[in-house]
């Protein structure tokens, strides 16, 4: 079963999830940060042997989310797809497959570097609205975290982590999600991603993704 934190922010309600997506409960708005889809493939493409189906993977946690808790809006913060493939077919099928599931979903992209170098989203994503920044509300939604402090942000781009010490000092590192004074940092979706690991100060609200858990520092 999973388990919930929540963050409050401005009266509004956002809840960390343990597949790394955020929900805001009120706009009933899913927001999904750098899942690079298409990543394994490019690898394969040029001669490194690595597993795929990442993607497919990807889609099914997201559309299990979203069959969990029926958004209407869905964001991703960029990097949408991870660059330029050679033959996107299979791709596009599996996004269409998707997107055929969620049909009635109001899809929004803000622009990350890795959509710059990848060309414009696939069609059959059907998206509703695509720019560089996307703003609802009083919140601003960007790829990279250049918070001006005229919205409050949320960014994805730098795939947060923080190491954990535990018992017998031993270390683990592990995604989170962080909520500053200005802005909001989210934790890669893709399961073919990176982390860098990042320094919380006071001020930042600290959420880290254990297992089905999300915890509070």
């Amino acid at each position: 079963m999973f388990k919930y934190k929540e963050a409050s922010l401005l009266g509004q309600h956002l809840i960390p999830n343990p597949d790394k997506t955020l929900f805001w409960r009120e706009e009933q708005l899913l927001i999904v940060a750098d899942p690079h889809f298409g990543k394994t493939q490019i690898f394969r493409e040029n001669g490194i042997p690595i597993p795929g189906g990442t993607t497919t993977k990807d889609l099914l946690r997201l559309s299990s989310r979203m069959d969990q808790l029926q958004p209407r809006k869905l964001l991703f913060l960029g990097d949408l797809i991870h660059g330029r493939i050679e033959n996107q077919t299979y791709l596009n099928h599996l996004i269409d497959k998707w997107r055929r599931r969620h049909k009635n979903v109001e899809l929004f992209l803000a622009t990350g570097n890795h959509d710059l170098r990848s060309g414009d989203p696939p069609h059959q994503f059907q998206f509703d609205h695509v720019a560089k920044e996307i703003i609802i509300g009083s919140f601003v939604f960007k790829h990279k975290p250049t918070f001006d402090g005229l919205f409050y942000g949320f960014a994805g781009h730098l795939h947060p982590a923080v190491t954990i010490t535990g018992k017998g000092g031993m270390k683990e590192t592990l995604s989170c999600f962080c909520f500053g004074p200005q802005g909001a940092l989210l934790p890669a979706f893709g399961s073919f991603t990176g982390n860098q690991v990042i320094r919380p100060t006071s001020d930042d609200r600290v959420y880290v993704v254990a297992g089905d858990e999300v915890v509070e520092m």
